[in-house]
């Protein structure tokens, strides 16, 4: 076992994802280790019954030879991602890893754009936030657990988007191209 395979664990374990971009030094060194030994590190938690999987610039955990159940929890969870993205990239385009804004400014988008609002009213009735304010907070604490987003800057609430923020973009890119492989009747 390799030094850091406990603090490894521990963060992958929890559905977190180690970006090679995260602002926190011990994540990068984390996500760096994993690099240079990666067999090493797949096979010692494929013996656990994991497996190690690694995304541009993001490495995270599957569970080999999952259940019924865990997939199913997976597609629920998905399923809100997808209300995510879609409410993200109604904000702006650009958002995917490396972009930076403000809590204050994606309020005030909200706030201004129509489509936007309709959106937020959306995963206010689905996701069971109120506000605007509450959406965004919402939206910003999951992609802050999981890893997709990191604070730069508490001062005025600026956040930066991870590299593993493109393993959701790379699940909805996979979903639009099995769409556009359907043959219509």
């Amino acid at each position: 076992m390799r030094n850091n395979t406990q603090r490894i664990y521990e963060r992958l374990s929890r559905g977190e994802f180690l970006s090679v971009d995260s602002i926190d030094s011990s994540i990068r060194h984390l996500y760096e280790d994993v690099e240079e030994n990666v067999e090493d590190y797949t096979d010692y938690f494929r013996e656990i019954g994991l497996q190690l999987e690694a995304g541009n610039g993001f490495f995270y955990f599957s569970r080999i030879g999952e259940g019924k159940q865990t997939v199913e929890q997976k597609l629920e969870s998905f399923s809100k991602w997808l209300d995510y993205m879609d409410f993200l990239k109604c904000y702006n385009q650009s958002f995917t890893a490396g972009y930076q804004f403000r809590k204050s400014h994606l309020i005030e988008q909200v706030s201004l754009d129509i489509e936007l609002k309709e959106k937020a009213n959306h995963l206010f009735r689905k996701y069971g936030a109120g506000t605007h304010v509450e959406i965004v907070n919402k939206l910003l604490q999951e992609m802050l657990n999981i890893g997709f987003a990191e604070c730069i800057s508490e001062l005025d609430e600026t956040f930066k988007v991870t590299s593993a923020f493109r393993y959701a973009e790379e699940l909805v890119e996979m979903i639009q191209i099995a769409n556009e492989d359907e043959v219509p009747e």
